[in-house]
């Protein structure tokens, strides 16, 4: 079986390692374009994978336009009985989904149909999920609409953080296509369809969206700190015009007096900061343009506010 795969980020290329090791023909790679490393979260170089495996490959910036038909010719020379996109969040246009007669299969790290659409591992901490997975799925003209081929179902841990959940799902994922491949190329693969009712969407998140709003409780701070902590852009906040990254936090489970947003104690080197309800307990920080440290060495003390109205600052 013949395969084509488009991949981009560290999941793609650990899936396309994965695929490879156990033996599956890739005839054609397109990847992401290393001019994309840095706007694309979690960008991975492909180059060593080419040279092992001799790769007949070529990197896209856009599938679309007259770029995208230049790789829809690339594509259709190799010829693909069953196309593979994994780590990509540009949608494969329907020119390139039918050239293989056994489809697309298409990742997605949550159990379809909850969490289409993007970021789905922020989201995953932000809704303070208690399990996640992932989804293998035929890849049709919607966005993470087809039908399902297979899952697998993760626990989300209360320590978990974006890159720790993100490794996790990333091994799903390489288990699931390993496991798929000999199904799809002997026409025994699974295939049903989505429960359209039951699907819920997530949207895009912009580095801007990171503002942490202190009326919020101690809970949904420490998830969304978590959620947004490297290699996504950030939670952060702002004090008097200076905007501080907040890159790990603990939720203290502690009732705390102050208003929100100010800063109540030091403990440890560490900054315990009042919130709508409970604190959160500042771990690591960093000043813009600064070193990331602990909040005692970004010289945060006692009585110091953080001020969320300034979102317009960004």
């Amino acid at each position: 079986m013949r395969v084509l795969v488009i991949a981009a980020r560290i999941v793609g290329h650990r899936c396309l390692e994965a695929m490879l090791e156990a033996g599956a023909e890739v005839s054609a790679l397109l990847y992401l374009d290393d001019s994309k490393a840095g706007v694309t979260v979690a960008h991975s170089e492909f180059a060593d994978l080419i040279a092992k495996y001799r790769l007949n490959a070529r990197a896209f910036a856009s599938l679309k336009g007259d770029e995208g038909a230049r790789h829809l010719a690339f594509a259709s020379d190799a010829e693909p009985d069953l196309g593979i996109v994994v780590g990509v969040s540009e949608l494969v246009p329907p020119e390139m989904l039918a050239l293989p007669a056994k489809g697309f299969i298409g990742m997605h790290p949550t159990l379809l149909p909850e969490g289409r659409g993007r970021a789905p591992i922020p989201w995953a901490l932000i809704h303070d999920l208690k399990q996640t997975g992932v989804t293998l799925f035929y890849a049709d003209p919607g966005v993470d609409t087809g039908d399902i081929l297979d899952q697998e179902i993760l626990t989300v841990f209360d320590d978990d953080t974006a890159p720790i959940l993100g490794a996790r799902t990333d091994d799903a994922a390489c288990r699931l296509f390993v496991k798929n491949l000999p199904l799809l190329a002997n026409g025994t693969a699974a295939r049903r369809k989505q429960d359209g009712g039951k699907a819920t969407y997530w949207p895009r998140r912009k580095p801007q969206d990171g503002l942490i709003d202190w009326r919020k409780d101690s809970r949904a701070l420490y998830n969304w700190v978590r959620a947004l902590t490297r290699p996504y852009p950030g939670a952060f906040a702002f004090h008097r015009g200076r905007k501080l990254f907040v890159w790990q936090a603990e939720d203290s489970r502690r009732p705390a007096k102050g208003a929100p947003g100010q800063i109540i104690a030091l403990e440890g080197g560490n900054a315990l900061v009042a919130t709508g309800s409970g604190a959160l307990l500042l771990t690591r920080v960093q000043w813009e343009g600064g070193d990331d440290c602990a909040p005692e060495d970004a010289g945060l003390e006692p009585g110091m506010s953080f001020d969320g109205a300034l979102a317009e600052a960004i």
